[in-house]
């Protein structure tokens, strides 16, 4: 779950059945089989982060934060693993979360990027 794989229904499904989501590396990460890190090249997270003084992976965290969603950033830098601490003392304005809501949405992982061409033949012929 990202600003750019929102999934509103599945997110109300849960809120109405007491279920708490977790997003695990909701920035991404480049060259990963689970996706990577296109959210942080959007227009809408840069123009809202240099308002706010904020990293567009801040401003990512926040979002996700203020859906009440728990999250798990993965990071190896000690610079942006501070970063993502620092999301807790400013908000986003309604304002700002209309224009992160219309962000186009993709599914952050797709079948190719976690299994083997040969996985996906097997799914495909058992599927027909």
């Amino acid at each position: 779950m990202s600003p750019l794989w929102q999934q509103k229904d599945l997110r109300e499904f849960c809120k109405a059945k007491g279920i708490h989501i977790t997003a695990y590396s909701p920035l991404g990460s480049r060259g990963a089989k689970w996706g990577d890190s296109d959210s942080l090249e959007y227009k809408v997270l840069e123009e809202i982060a240099k308002a706010k003084g904020k990293t567009v992976a801040q401003v990512s965290l926040r979002w996700l934060y203020e859906q009440r969603v728990s999250f798990v950033p993965k990071s190896f830098n000690k610079d942006r693993m501070k970063q993502n601490l620092e999301i807790f003392d400013w908000s986003l304005t309604e304002e700002e979360l209309n224009e992160i809501s219309k962000l186009p949405q993709r599914r952050g992982v797709l079948p190719s990027m976690i299994m083997e061409p040969s996985d996906l033949v097997r799914e495909i012929e058992a599927e027909i």
